[in-house]
Order: C-alpha cells, then structure tokens, then sequence
C-alpha cells in the first residue's frame, strides 16, 4: 500500500513537471515571436526622423562707417559714402535647418525583449544622429531703405552677406552644443511616445532606451 502511493505521488509530481515545461516553453515561444515580429515591423522603417529645427541669422548691409574702415580702400570707399546724399540700408535674413533622425536598420534582434510575465517589453534604440537638411537658397529681405543719391544694393553685395551668414550659422552651431541638445532631446521624447503607444496597444508596458545614454 505504502509502495502504491509513492508511485501515486511520483506520478503527480512527473506530471506538474511536465505542465510546467509546457508553459516555460509556450512562454518563451511566444516572446521569442514576438520580438522577431516587433524587431521586424521596426528595422524596416530605416530612417525615422522625429525634430527639425530651423536656426536663423539676421544682418544688415549700410554704409561703412570711416571709424570701422579697415586700410586704405575701406576708408576712401567710407569718405565717399560719407560724401555722398541720402541714407543706404537694407535688413537680411537667412536660414539653416537641421533634422534629428535614429537608423532603425541598426537596430538587432536583441534590442527588443518582450517579457510576458512582467507584460512588458524593452526597446534599446540606436543613438539619435543629427544632420543638416539644408539651407534657404536665398536670402530673404526683411527691410530695405536708399534714399538720394545713393546706389541700390547690387546681387555681389547679397552673395557676400549670405554667404557670411552661412559661416556665422554654421560656426554658432559647431561651437554651441545647445542647438544639437534640443533637438536630440525633442527626438527622444517623440520616439518615446511613438513606440509606446505602437507596442503597447496590446496591453504591455513599454520602456524605451537608447544606446550611448
């Protein structure tokens, strides 16, 4: 009787063994799904582009002053504006944009890990990457005044200011770190949003990384 009953137990125990691998494994199956689909569904986006940011600069063109003369040309050219009848100024601005953007193609599969006993899954994105999308092919005039007998400000003389505005710009963004801060900062707020409300519309609750941070 005795024998009977630890072959009873050991029969039990055997089979509670065998129920509880059985879901370990369709656990682990369906997580391992689920990555593969989640990983799936993001790399193929590639490029994902969150913020832009436009940077812009203001100048202006008038007479040379004879005080700020630099040599013997800059001060003829100023005793002669100086000489000349009525007033010569004109206001430019110009702009350089900016975008904030993450490659998901490098993202990997082992980015993304689904837990279904916490229902959560963590996302490790690649860094946010910022790059120049361009700038304004003109400049743009926000004020303009020649009186008398002075000359219309002339194509040279704008080429000159934009292209200086466009070293000023650059030069200011190279050298400040708060522009590239804000605009990662916007990106990753963005991408934090935008991913959990994607993968969490299942019920799972979603943390967002990003690598390097």
């Amino acid at each position: 009787m005795r024998l009977s009953f630890i072959k009873a137990k050991s029969h039990i125990i055997t089979s509670v063994a065998i129920i509880l691998l059985a879901c370990t494994l369709g656990t682990c199956g369906r997580e391992n799904h689920l990555e593969k689909l989640y990983y799936s569904e993001i790399s193929s986006v590639n490029k994902l582009v969150l913020a832009q940011m436009t940077i812009s600069k203001m100048a202006t063109i008038d007479d040379l002053n004879l005080h700020d003369a630099d040599g013997l040309r800059q001060t003829a050219v100023a005793i002669i504006d100086a000489a000349k009848i009525g007033s010569r100024k004109a206001a430019y601005s110009y702009s350089t944009h900016m975008r904030a953007y993450i490659d998901l193609s490098a993202l990997t599969p082992d980015d993304v890990e689904v837990n279904e006993n916490s229902r959560s899954i963590t996302l490790t994105l690649p860094e946010v990457n910022i790059e120049y999308l361009g700038r304004d092919m003109e400049i743009r005039e926000e004020h303009y005044r020649v009186t008398g007998l002075r000359s219309e400000i002339d194509a040279d003389e704008r080429a000159a200011l934009k292209e200086s505005m466009n070293r000023a710009v650059m030069k200011e963004v190279e050298r400040t770190p708060r522009f590239r801060d804000k605009l990662s900062a916007e990106a990753k707020t963005k991408a934090r949003a935008y991913f959990t409300s994607l993968l969490g519309k299942d019920g799972y609750t979603v943390n967002v990384n990003f690598k390097n941070d």
